[in-house]
């Protein structure tokens, strides 16, 4: 399986060692090295009756998808609590499950269109496959198609996760009274399997634009010390071979399902029950503290607190939580110093410590073996946050973090680290 990416990895690690005995280094681009990412679908739970929530849900609606997962978010990005607390998990859990998120997360994952069809083209892309060896009619009547279609669900449908970031701006004046929470849905869900905003998220930031407009100095005092907590509840989309199997056998449509069999099949995945999403834990942020004088606009003071505080929040349960590391490859090495892009926003230090992982085969399925472990060199730790450059630190003008190696190598480019608790 995956015979070309073994391919390409043996060619990099052959042509490394030939530029290692050469006394040379050498650097392969990310979007060069093929391994399989974790996909993420990530919202805003917004609190509309709060100061400074439309400035909030503009700057949040305009972020860019996290860069580590591959962006498997659907059109609804915003949801709103009714009141000005932060929400339960159990208020989640029961949104999610009355709006059939993990089902809609299931429809993108298979390209469904509006007649029912499947198919694997995504599926392929992310993993790397060939998509006409991953045809599912075909593939679950031999053992090499089952493998694969194995090893697709557990590397990556079953990595696909959704973080819900419930934001609350910090009124140092006043403290809201506790209350819960109930949350309901802005715009509808229909054809939530596609990507982009909904015409809610873009009433929301026609408003959060208008009321920029009008922020000024009346409320610089405010700015200088904008403040936010953050509290990001973790979720992952329940696969296993199981569900995989009761998915390809009783939901399965493509052109070449009869019409009948077609219509039973629609059916009965628009009313399956069969999906779910796992609540893996939260994690809690307060952003840093920030001054006006930095930045030209108000707007590039939110920004900068939410954009920053959201990443902390993702880098916490990285660190937390073992399922949602993410792998990043490992760009250069010279002389047992490794380079990767991956610094401050990941929550890096000097005491951070990472595996070196090589993929490899076994019984038809891609696992990651230890090599090695490496930790940053403290003086070249990349600053990637939020507007660094825009801060113009010493450490943004890096363009990755170097590590020296603690034990095991030697290491290659194209191999990938992974943070250790």
């Amino acid at each position: 399986m995956k015979n070309s990416i073994h391919i390409s990895i043996l060619f990099i690690l052959l042509s490394c060692q030939f530029s290692r005995l050469c006394g040379q280094s050498r650097m392969v681009p990310e979007g060069d090295v093929q391994y399989m990412r974790s996909s993420l679908y990530s919202i805003l739970l917004a609190h509309p009756n709060t100061q400074y929530s439309k400035q909030i849900d503009y700057v949040y609606l305009s972020l860019p998808p996290a860069d580590k997962y591959e962006d498997h978010n659907l059109n609804v990005r915003r949801v709103s609590a009714l009141k000005d607390k932060q929400v339960d998990p159990e208020e989640i859990i029961a949104f999610l499950e009355r709006n059939h998120v993990a089902r809609r997360l299931v429809a993108k994952w298979f390209n469904r269109d509006s007649a029912g069809n499947f198919n694997v083209d995504l599926v392929a892309r992310r993993g790397n496959y060939n998509a006409s060896e991953m045809d599912v009619q075909q593939a679950r009547m031999s053992k090499r198609g089952l493998s694969l279609l194995s090893d697709a669900g557990e590397q990556l449908i079953g990595n696909t996760f959704m973080t819900v970031n419930d934001i609350v701006y910090v009124d140092k004046e006043k403290q809201a009274k506790k209350a819960g929470a109930i949350l309901s849905i802005i715009g509808a869900l229909a054809g939530a399997a596609s990507v982009g905003s909904g015409s809610s998220d873009v009433a929301a930031i026609g408003e959060g634009i208008a009321s920029l407009a009008l922020l000024g100095a009346v409320i610089a005092d405010n700015l200088g010390g904008f403040t936010v907590k953050v509290r990001t509840h973790l979720f992952q989309l329940a696969w296993n071979d199981s569900i995989a199997d009761a998915f390809y056998s009783g939901y399965w449509v493509d052109g070449r399902t009869s019409e009948e069999e077609r219509a039973l099949r629609r059916a009965a995945f628009e009313q399956s029950d069969l999906f779910g999403m796992r609540y893996i834990g939260y994690y809690d942020v307060k952003s840093e503290k920030t001054v006006l004088k930095d930045f030209s606009t108000p707007e590039d003071v939110i920004t900068k607190v939410c954009a920053r505080a959201v990443d902390k929040a993702i880098a916490g349960l990285q660190r937390r939580y073992e399922v949602f590391k993410v792998k990043t490859p490992v760009m250069s090495v010279d002389d047992g110093k490794v380079s990767a892009k991956i610094g401050l926003k990941e929550g890096l230090a000097a005491s951070t410590k990472f595996e070196v992982l090589q993929p490899v085969e076994k019984e038809g399925r891609t696992v990651y073996r230890r090599v090695g472990t490496i930790a940053p060199e403290k003086k070249k730790i990349w600053d990637n946050r939020f507007m660094a450059a825009e801060e113009k630190t010493d450490a943004s003008e890096l363009s990755f973090t170097t590590f020296k190696t603690l034990a095991g190598g030697p290491f290659y480019p194209g191999m990938l680290i992974r943070q250790l608790k």
